[in-house]
């Protein structure tokens, strides 16, 4: 099957899929390369409305050998995109523009229980932090200039797929 790309609202074929590292069109609400090999890779979808920060993500995901099957700027887009593709992982941001991350992972682990989900986050209260783990949130990670404690989520997520053969 080939790329899948955003256009008004719905999801269109482009021609051709190749296995280079290819970091999304983040313009678009969700570009989708459904290509797979032999062995299992790891997936990704991305749910971020900050167009910087959603490519940002896809380079350091692409380097940890996880491939960007969808990037959403919205919680709609992002619960569309992530029930569509069944991704290892999301990475969602908890304030995005038509809602809460956590509302966003509540319906994700409710529907697709195996994803694995990272909530991004500026600051968290321990009403918000019980309320991410009762939605099904693997690891909080707090926003840094550097990306620090996303980055160590990250490469604790590859390591131990990778570690499990999956």
């Amino acid at each position: 099957m080939g790329r899948l790309e955003a256009h008004g609202g719905t999801l269109v074929p482009v021609p051709g899929c190749d296995r280079e590292p290819r970091v999304p069109d983040m313009q678009t609400t969700a570009s989708v390369s459904a290509c797979k090999g032999s062995s299992h890779v790891l997936r990704a979808c991305i749910v971020n409305d900050h167009t910087a920060v959603r490519q940002w993500l896809a380079m350091k995901l692409d380097t940890l050998g996880i491939e960007v099957c969808a990037a959403s700027e919205t919680l709609v887009e992002g619960v569309n995109a992530i029930l569509a593709h069944h991704p290892d992982l999301a990475v969602v941001d908890n304030r995005l523009p038509d809602g809460r991350g956590i509302d966003l992972c509540r319906q994700v682990s409710h529907s697709l229980p195996g994803v694995e989900l990272i909530l991004h986050t500026g600051m968290m209260s321990a009403v918000e932090e019980s309320q991410a783990a009762a939605a099904g949130v693997t690891r909080v990670a707090l926003k840094s200039i550097q990306g620090d404690d996303l980055m160590s989520a990250l490469h604790e997520f590859a390591s131990r797929h990778r570690q499990a053969g999956t």
